[in-house]
């Protein structure tokens, strides 16, 4: 409270001298500029702003490596160092990036892309298209180990250089979500002679192209940005720098945000959104598309077999994982998590299961464990929501006769196993990745194990449609192909969706230009911290 206090005082103060400061420099003879360049707005030009934007988030990063998604909290990271050729903006549409514009040719496979002028990386060298074609093919080596080199390996056939500043990328064939796909935020562009002469390691030696530069890291406590002057976007970004504070525990990053200490925390508890929200000097922006669902890993032992899956979907009671981790904020999901909007979305996979533990207990019957068996839930201790969604589930699974232990390990173990498949169940939080229905691919596609994916699923007729939904650009026609996959899915059950959950950010009322972009793009809001300041 001290603290606020002062910042007060202090504003005030500052606001006297500036609004003096002003008149002074007022001349009687007229005719005068206003000093306002034509790219910034009068309110930002004329407001005073801290050096630093300090940001309170949940984990530290399993990795600085771009093209691995480890969590929301290193994408913001991330996205303040790095940049693609065009990205999802916080109106929620596709915009410009390192890219000045696109065409796509009449075989809707070939997109030319030219760069700009003036777009650079953090060690001065211009972007080139030959740093666009080195970095598709980044995407696709396996020892990078790239969250979504499957998705692009099954479509991109090879990038040529035109000239200095275009390049062709061209696709095997048409591929109705390629624009969505180079909006990922761990579709970036790296620069080439960087990554050979620093033996092709990013996390060791982050070096991008976007608003800020990295500046250090301390591992468990805090990652320093700071902002890149020669950034193509002019006027951007608006602070001077950004101070990542590693801080695990949600009571405490609430806590830190009533203190001053920090101007904006992510992943704001359902308790914490609740007393914010009633709070004076704070601002909590929240997204609901987010959801919280059960993977498996159907390798091998009962959870190969469809039918035990099946009987954990009924058996889950969705409204206790609500209101014990979630504090009654969410929306249970008895089908498949698709929304209005999204393609083939009509309503009738909404209910495809109930909570039924009898119906539940039959099914495991069938499937030949009359008594239930020993299985291990992995979850983690640094988002509390995971570790009482976990519990829920685990008293769930008793009812039913399955004696389950609750794995918590850290943020960036649990991303470890993950990515390995290491673990019988797990609970998972994500939102999707990109507002195109093939975002499933990542799910469910045959492959290694990767993040949020079913480990060691495959099916011939999901990655048949997967792959029909993908080539094939007739809207219409998509909507029944992914009304399709959504009943197989659901028929095999290689995820168990729970409930739709508020993901939040909370900041001072001092913050501005921040936006939690909406909807299963929420994960993506880190694009918005070029625009982000603290008012004096």
């Amino acid at each position: 409270m001290k603290n606020r206090l002062y910042r007060r005082i202090l504003s005030t103060v500052l606001a006297s001298v500036l609004v003096l400061t002003a008149l002074s420099g007022c001349g009687g003879t007229g005719g005068g500029t206003s000093g306002v360049s034509s790219g910034e707005s009068g309110s930002q030009a004329s407001t005073a702003k801290k050096d630093e934007l300090v940001v309170g988030i949940s984990a530290d990063p399993a990795t600085l490596e771009p093209m691995v998604q480890s969590g929301q909290a290193t994408r913001l990271i991330k996205q303040s160092i790095y940049r693609g050729l065009i990205a999802y903006q916080a109106d929620n549409k596709i915009g410009m990036e390192i890219a000045d514009s696109y065409t796509i040719a009449d075989d809707k496979k070939t997109y030319t892309f030219k760069i700009k002028q003036n777009a650079k990386f953090h060690d001065g060298s211009d972007i080139t298209a030959e740093d666009v074609k080195f970095s598709m093919e980044r995407l696709l080596d396996p020892s990078v180990g790239a969250t979504f080199r499957s998705d692009f390996a099954n479509v991109l056939d090879k990038c040529e250089v035109v000239d200095k500043k275009t390049v062709k990328i061209i696709l095997k064939e048409p591929c109705a979500p390629f624009l969505d796909y180079l909006t990922l935020p761990e579709s970036v562009i790296v620069s080439k002679s960087w990554c050979e002469s620093h033996k092709n390691d990013l996390n060791a030696n982050p070096m991008g192209s976007g608003p800020y530069m990295f500046e250090s890291w301390d591992k468990g406590r805090e990652i320093v940005v700071k902002a890149f002057k020669d950034f193509y976007k002019p006027g951007k970004p608006e602070s001077a720098s950004i101070r990542f504070v590693i801080t695990p525990d949600a009571t405490t990053r609430a806590n830190s945000l009533r203190t001053g200490d920090v101007d904006l925390i992510d992943y704001v508890a359902a308790k914490d959104i609740t007393a914010l929200q009633k709070e004076s000097g704070f601002k909590v922006d929240i997204s609901e598309a987010p959801f919280m669902c059960l993977q498996f890993n159907t390798k091998s032992g009962p959870l190969s077999n469809p039918k035990v899956r099946q009987a954990i979907a009924y058996a889950v009671d969705r409204q206790g994982v609500i209101n014990t981790a979630f504090m009654g904020r969410g929306t249970p999901i008895f089908g498949f998590p698709t929304q209005v909007g999204e393609n083939g979305y009509d309503g009738k996979y909404d209910k495809y299961f109930s909570y039924d533990p009898e119906k539940a207990k039959s099914l495991l019957k069938e499937a030949g464990y009359p008594n239930g068996f020993s299985v291990k839930i992995l979850s983690s201790s640094t988002y509390e929501m995971h570790k009482q969604t976990a519990i829920v589930v685990q008293d769930s699974l008793k009812k039913i006769g399955i004696n389950a232990e609750v794995e918590l390990p850290d943020w960036s173990t649990r991303i470890e196993r993950s990515n390995k498949g290491d673990y019988e169940i797990m609970v998972s939080g994500t939102a999707g990745n990109i507002v195109d229905m093939d975002w499933t691919t990542n799910y469910f596609e045959s492959g290694e194990p990767r993040m949020n994916s079913s480990a060691w699923f495959s099916d011939k007729e999901v990655d048949s449609l997967l792959k029909e939904g993908r080539v094939t650009l007739d809207s219409g026609k998509r909507t029944e192909i992914y009304d399709k996959l959504r009943k197989r899915v659901l028929d095999l059950s290689p995820f168990v969706f729970i409930n739709y959950r508020e993901q939040a950010f909370a900041r001072a009322e001092s913050v501005e230009g921040f936006v939690n972009l909406k909807g299963v793009l929420t994960y993506n809001s880190g694009i918005t911290l070029e625009d982000t300041y603290v008012k004096q």
